[in-house]
């Protein structure tokens, strides 16, 4: 009579086991994968904030320009409050965030340079103003290209 080996039946056999670990991995896959933030949700997320200054409008006398800088700046800080994990979002968030410091660094600048009637300082202001709302279009178009992909 030969001795019979014991095999506990409460380990599976090699196929069972992968097919196992595969399904395993598969869902906490899908779990964590859920949980994240992923490219899209956080184009939303950078969209929505960036899109607040659409709603601002251009003062029509100087008188307006300080208030216009604040309301910039709230947007700013909410910008930079957005947490997000993709590279070439955080990129074009910082770049962002100098375009508005420069925006509202050069309605300031005008502001006070109006008050003392200053006018070198009123068009380098000016041209300060420029020169941060051709770099919007360009962040503008690179957020829109990465966002739509």
């Amino acid at each position: 009579m030969q001795s019979q080996k014991y095999v506990p039946n409460f380990l599976p056999n090699h196929l069972n086991r992968y097919a196992a670990l595969s399904a395993t991995a598969l869902v906490f896959g899908v779990l964590l994968y859920g949980c994240g933030d992923n490219r899209i949700s956080q184009c939303n997320k950078f969209v929505t904030v960036a899109n607040k200054t659409k709603t601002l409008a251009m003062p029509k006398d100087v008188s307006g320009f300080v208030p216009l800088a604040e309301n910039i700046d709230q947007i700013r800080t909410e910008v930079q409050a957005i947490a997000l994990q993709d590279s070439n979002l955080k990129e074009l968030q910082g770049q962002l965030l100098g375009m508005y410091g420069n925006v509202s660094q050069s309605l300031k600048s005008q502001s006070k340079a109006t008050e003392a009637k200053d006018k070198n300082a009123i068009e380098k202001a000016k041209q300060d103003l420029a020169s941060a709302a051709r770099q919007e279009s360009d962040i503008v178009d690179r957020i829109n290209a990465l966002c739509s992909k």
